[in-house]
């Protein structure tokens, strides 16, 4: 059986390419003095690491390494050994360019100041960096699919933005931002791209405005259509620049030339059941034994789901079931919200399409927008309504 997901929409609300290209390119240069402290290797667990000095050197406690170095964890202390020894420090703060690598963990670059401490017998990686190079590590890990240079520019402009106004995610922690998807994919900066780089050199100081004020720019992989109003995703306050907006074409969206734009997840029941139980949706002696959605959101999406079980109808809200699989069976398994959902006999086929929450900018929308001539400040206005592109000090 195919399922077919009917979207209409009038045409009017459609942005027009070209129509941004006469506006006005100069704006004053803004000195960059801003500085992000990003907690690196946040997701991982680890009681050392090997360092090894990038090009233009780098220096471990005011003294030069010159080759590789271990630190890690001893009692309630730092030790460096190898290239540069110390004795056990409270903390090792490092300035430069540098290496970074481990067990487990992936080899990586960094620039800028790097302070390691101890942390529960881990190691806690501080790096501290200017705006413009966080962003060009942060647009290259975010848009490293992508060629169009506008929807590169977009991405800047929106990560710039979104970095400004989340510099509180970790201030009771010692720092502004994680690396991983929590806060903004930074990946350090081993592989920068030239685009990425030339996107934010090029929207440099620009932000997404909205009457005057940093806009709250989310953004996503693949809307699949049409993006989702926030307040379907998340219990904040309405925005009206985070609505449902149509992304192109009903038959042809823009982002429909994303890689895995539609997908197909059979769950069979026992998976379910297990999976149900471990995010607190089941009790421990509930079997599923059938799902449904019962309520959609604005644009379409699930917005609630019912689990049978041999007794009642559990609810769960869509976002919850999208992040409580992803965390336990991977985030490939329920790719967004964008599904409908068919029965068989012991399993449940969900036929989606989209990947990512939806809110906000959709990175292979702008990609397909970016490659018919529209400029990266039509695809933000057209992603986020009623905003406009300008230096915010």
């Amino acid at each position: 059986m195919k399922v077919f997901l009917i979207l209409l929409f009038s045409a009017a609300s459609l942005p027009q390419a070209g129509t941004a290209q006469a506006e006005a390119s100069l704006r004053p240069a803004v000195p960059e003095t801003r500085r992000i402290a990003v907690r690196i290797y946040s997701l991982n667990k680890t009681s050392s690491v090997t360092l090894n000095p990038g090009e233009g050197g780098v220096s471990a406690g005011g003294r030069p390494l010159l080759g590789q170095a271990r630190a890690y964890v001893s009692g309630s202390s730092i030790v460096l050994d190898g290239a540069l020894k110390t004795g056990p420090l409270k903390s090792l703060r490092l300035r430069g360019t540098v290496w970074i690598s481990g067990p487990g963990l992936n080899r990586k670059l960094y620039s800028g100041e790097l302070v390691i401490t101890p942390e529960k017998k881990q190691l806690k990686i501080i790096n501290t960096v200017p705006m413009e190079t966080y962003l060009a590590g942060v647009v290259t890990g975010e848009a490293s699919d992508l060629s169009s240079i506008e929807a590169y520019k977009a991405q800047a402009v929106a990560a710039r933005t979104y970095t400004v106004t989340h510099l509180k995610n970790h201030s009771g922690e010692g720092y502004n931002l994680c690396d991983s998807t929590h806060c903004q994919f930074y990946p350090g900066l081993g592989n920068i791209s030239a685009k990425a780089s030339a996107a934010s050199a090029a929207t440099s100081g620009e932000m997404l405005l909205y009457r005057g004020q940093p806009a709250l720019t989310y953004y996503h992989s693949v809307c699949g259509g049409r993006t989702a109003e926030m307040t379907y995703v998340w219990p904040y306050d309405y925005k009206p620049y985070l609505i449902s907006v149509r992304d192109g074409p009903a038959a042809r969206p823009y982002c429909s030339i994303a890689p895995g734009f539609k997908w197909k997840t059979k769950i069979y029941f026992t998976g379910l059941t297990r999976l149900a139980r471990g995010a607190g949706w089941l009790a421990s002696d509930e079997v599923a034994v059938g799902m449904r959605i019962s309520a959609w959101g604005a644009s379409g999406r699930a917005a609630e789901l019912e689990i049978f079980t041999q007794r009642r109808r559990a609810k769960v809200s869509a976002t919850d079931f999208y992040h409580g699989i992803g965390r336990r069976a991977g985030w490939q398994a329920v790719r967004s919200s964008f599904f409908k959902v068919l029965t068989g006999r012991d399993y449940v086929l969900l036929d989606g399409v989209g990947n990512g929450h939806g809110v906000g900018l959709c990175q292979w929308g702008a990609e397909g927008m970016g490659r018919i001539g529209y400029t990266y400040r039509e695809i933000l206005r057209h992603f986020y309504p009623g905003t406009k592109v300008a230096v915010h000090d």
